[in-house]
């Protein structure tokens, strides 16, 4: 992907700015991936609280020590008990655990970022969500066979979708196709999986005639009331 996307060259002049044995590449690069927080970036503004916490504790001791008055030592306790302890099952036990905490912030600290985005196939750099492909296939659905109870759940990989049976034995088929088709424009299409539910019935009319539920009410074709109409 860090490859431009249009690959040919031109030659430059050859003068002091531009050797002639460079080459510059035309036309749009895409820009890099789009990629989710790494997941040593909480542990490291925890870990960075915690060593300032320690410093300003370590700063009110110096102080304190430095101006020669008396004060109740909050580091003096913890190496009294550090060096008084003694080995057992429980110092040996904490031990592997710091152990393997650590060995476990150093391999999260290598860990690569996770992949969030899906590349549509296009000389620019244009990246979409899978939540994005999940409305736009349950938009495509509603366009193409009606209804209202349509549910879409996509990852980079699949794209799953509910729709209820028209009756034609076929919709499964037809939604496939059709987002098939909607899709192709992405690097690397999901795969369209199509689970039709039964067919329930429903109190709201846009169910069954495809209407926008949210449409504003259309006016009722009546005619107003003349004067001798209106009871006074």
């Amino acid at each position: 992907m860090t490859a431009p996307a249009n690959s040919q060259t031109y030659p430059v002049p050859d003068d002091e700015f531009f050797p002639a044995d460079m080459a510059r590449q035309a036309g749009p690069h895409p820009g890099t991936e789009p990629r989710s927080n790494p997941a040593a970036r909480w542990l490291a503004i925890i870990i960075s609280i915690l060593l300032l916490s320690l410093a300003g504790v370590i700063a009110r001791e110096l102080w304190y020590r430095y101006q020669g008055e008396t004060y109740d030592s909050w580091l003096e306790p913890v190496f009294e008990l550090l060096g008084s302890a003694t080995v057992n099952g429980w110092a040996v036990t904490i031990g592997i655990f710091i152990s393997l905490l650590g060995l476990w912030l150093l391999i999260t600290s290598f860990l690569p970022r996770g992949r969030t985005h899906m590349r549509v196939n296009s000389p620019a750099s244009i990246w979409v969500r899978p939540v994005d492909v999940a409305r736009k296939a349950s938009h495509t659905t509603r366009s193409e066979i009606g209804g209202a109870n349509i549910r879409s759940r996509a990852d980079r990989k699949r794209l799953n979708v509910q729709v209820e049976d028209d009756g034609t034995g076929t919709v499964d088929q037809r939604v496939a196709a059709t987002l098939s088709n909607e899709f192709s424009g992405l690097e690397t299409p999901p795969a369209v999986s199509v689970k039709v539910l039964p067919q329930t019935q429903s109190t709201n009319p846009s169910a069954k005639t495809g209407a926008d539920p949210y449409a504003p009410p259309q006016p009722i074709d009546a005619p107003y009331p003349g004067p001798q109409e209106i009871q006074r």
